[in-house]
């Protein structure tokens, strides 16, 4: 009798945990809400193979291309781009995408991998834009632009690297802790109460104080809110998984070493993970084709703190001519 009241004691004790886990879940859910873009151009959605896929075009249909892709930090979205698409616009026809998993995209319990990402970036440019395009990507997603241009050159006119991490030129792969936590990350009850922790309010805002932005008055309420909202969306927790446990870690060493299209790399110079000087020396030894810029005061989240030198750097580098 004592052994079975001890396990009734656990089962209900463990029932009242994981009852007030998904409780806790369902309330983060409804107070994330409904989510909508912030920027400004035509809506529309691409059907690839696992799910529609979101972007917004803005631009004259008769200026080149220019793509660009988000980042992998907490709710991300084509939100990050939301002070260079109209600057930009204004020089090309700018197509802003929300990743398969992230921002307004649909997010199907798919195993996310980096080849999920390559093969959806790469039916992009070939089936939407379908010509050569100046392709701007931000974090791990410059590995898979680099291995894509690789891949299809005639599709990629130039690169520009936004705070791409050293980790892309290095062989890497998910170790077993990493395995389990996907796995756990996954999980309906558990798996979403550890995300919506680890994606709260306070942990968005310090994760941008720490590693995104090196002038903490950018970090404001609105943009919390935002990333807080687009991190809280159905089915958000799947893609999640993949980055948190480093599940989509690509090694572009090789393809970079043999891109000939001009291509050039840009970190903030406060970025405290990068090490700008020695990230960008060593992608310069991979390729010396590079053009390596550093911003000053900004981190990884270049492309917002320094707004409107970004928006120079891209439009003179992507608007000169191509030579052989």
């Amino acid at each position: 009798m004592g052994i079975t009241r001890k396990l009734v004691t656990s089962g209900l004790a463990v029932g009242g945990t994981l009852g007030a886990m998904a409780l806790f879940n369902k309330l983060i859910e409804n107070q994330a809400g409904e989510l909508d873009t912030v920027l400004k151009g035509e809506e529309r959605r691409y059907p690839w193979k696992y799910g529609d896929v979101f972007y917004e075009v803005k631009g004259s249909r008769d200026a080149k291309p220019l793509v660009l892709i988000h980042g992998f930090g907490p709710g991300a979205s084509s939100y990050e781009w939301r002070k260079n698409v109209d600057a930009l616009a204004k020089q090309f026809r700018v197509f802003a995408l929300d990743l398969l998993g992230f921002g307004l995209s649909d997010r199907p319990a798919i195993d996310y991998t980096a080849e999920t990402f390559a093969d959806l970036i790469n039916d992009f440019i070939k089936e939407v834009i379908g010509k050569p395009a100046v392709v701007v990507a931000h974090d791990l997603a410059c590995a898979y632009v680099i291995a894509d241009a690789f891949r299809r050159p005639q599709f990629f006119e130039r690169l520009v690297l936004v705070s791409p991490p050293l980790t892309i030129l290095e062989e890497s792969a998910p170790g077993a802790v990493n395995t389990v936590l996907k796995s756990v990350l996954r999980t309906p009850i558990i798996g979403q109460f550890v995300y919506n922790v680890l994606t709260s309010r306070r942990a968005i805002q310090a994760y941008f104080d720490r590693l995104g932005y090196h002038n903490p008055g950018l970090i404001t309420d609105e943009l919390v809110e935002y990333v807080y909202s687009s991190a809280h969306q159905s089915n958000n927790r799947y893609a999640a998984a993949s980055v948190l446990s480093n599940s989509l870690t690509m090694d572009a060493h090789e393809p970079l070493a043999r891109l000939e299209m001009p291509i050039v790399a840009v970190w903030g110079r406060e970025d405290l993970l990068a090490l700008p000087s020695q990230v960008s020396d060593a992608f310069k030894y991979v390729n010396a084709r590079i053009d390596a810029r550093i911003l000053d005061k900004s981190s990884q989240q270049l492309q917002d703190e320094q707004a409107g030198k970004f928006n120079a750097l891209v439009s003179e580098f992507a608007g000169t001519p191509v030579t052989q």
